[in-house]
Parts: structure tokens; sequence; C-alpha cells
């Protein structure tokens, strides 16, 4: 591979491109010390050096600055750490080395997560957010299995809390609770019965 341009990017760095392609971004102090230059060819050995060594180690502490400010699952530290031009592999190197000393682990992250929201949100809406923040599909599955989780406890104090006398509630307004509820993944049938409940009383 030859070191076809160098070009001054942000905060500081400079664009390395390889056969005219972005590869990676370093430092004037690490462009020195490896004495890159426009021209230049750079072989495997120089290669997986600057990659792991230099990139690499830097995407480190990178990912550790990022997790001690709040905790991350393993895709949200990878969205981070590419929406700061990191290659990918040197994504998977940190990510990688941070989660070997248990810095992310996705199975505490949604236990917690769930465990502190179980009391306000559906089961539903507990997966779908977890889900979204790129937790696999088995794992969250798990958690919220092991996690104890009754929705109509929840419901009876969401429905109490959103109104104190439900059995003066109409027709309609009685319509709308429940739609309200729905719209956050309670199904139909778990929000029937727990206002059935609560009307009919002990």
């Amino acid at each position: 591979m030859i070191i076809t341009d160098i070009q001054y990017g942000e905060n500081k760095k400079y664009k390395i491109y390889l056969n005219d392609e972005c590869v990676f971004e370093l430092y004037k102090s690490e462009i020195k010390a490896e004495n890159l230059q426009v021209g230049m060819e750079v072989d495997a050995v120089l290669y997986d050096k600057i990659l792991y060594q230099v990139v690499g180690k830097r995407a480190v502490k990178r990912a550790m600055h990022i997790l001690e400010k709040r905790d991350k699952t393993r895709k949200q530290l990878e969205d981070k750490l590419r929406e700061n031009h990191y290659p990918k592999e040197c994504i998977a190197f940190a990510v990688e080395y941070v989660e070997s000393y248990g810095y992310i682990d996705d199975y505490s992250y949604a236990s917690r997560y769930v465990e502190f929201r179980k009391h306000k949100k559906s089961r539903s809406q507990l997966q779908q957010e977890l889900l979204g923040k790129g937790i696999d599909r088995a794992v969250v599955s798990q958690v919220l299995e092991e996690i104890e989780y009754r929705e109509e406890d929840i419901l009876r104090e969401q429905i109490l809390k959103k109104c104190p006398n439900p059995w003066e509630l109409s027709k309609e307004q009685k319509r709308k609770l429940m739609a309200s509820f729905m719209r956050k993944g309670f199904s139909y049938g778990i929000i029937e019965r727990s206002l059935s409940d609560i009307i009919q009383g002990p």
C-alpha cells in the first residue's frame, strides 16, 4: 500500500490515505514517529503497528473515557467509536478489550435497565427499548424471563395514578384510558382485566 495523501482533518489529526482511501487519522507526532510521507510504501508490519499499537490503543482509551461517563451497550459503544472515525478493526479491538474486563456487559446492562424501569413500563415497551439499544433479542428475552415482573401489578398502580376513581369513568373515558395504556405496549386483555379488578374491588 502506498500513502497517496495526508490531509489535515479535525481535532488536530491528519487523515492518512492509502491507495486513495482514508484509512487512519493520526496526530502530527504519530506521523513523525513513523516518518510517514506521501509516496511511502506501507507494508503489512507497519500497517498493523499503526492500526493496533497506535490507533487501536487510542480507541481503547476513548472507549474507557466514554464508559466512565455512562454505561453503554456493545452497540452503543461501537456507534460512538464509529462517530469518532475509528477504523472497524480498531473498534473491534477496543470493544473486545473493555468487554474482556467486564466494562461492557449487555446482559447486566439489560438487567439493570429492566429493574429500574419495570414499575412503570410494559414488558413490550421494555423489550423494544432494549432491542433499540442493540441488545440481542435472546439476551432481552432471558432478562425479562428472569426478573420478577407482573404487568397486572404495574397496571393497577398506573391506572390508579392516572385515574384515582376509575369506577366513575364513562364508557368513552374508559375507552380512552385503555387506549393510552395500549400505546404503552400493554395488551387489551391485561388492561381490561386490571381495570375490572380495580372497579370490582377486593
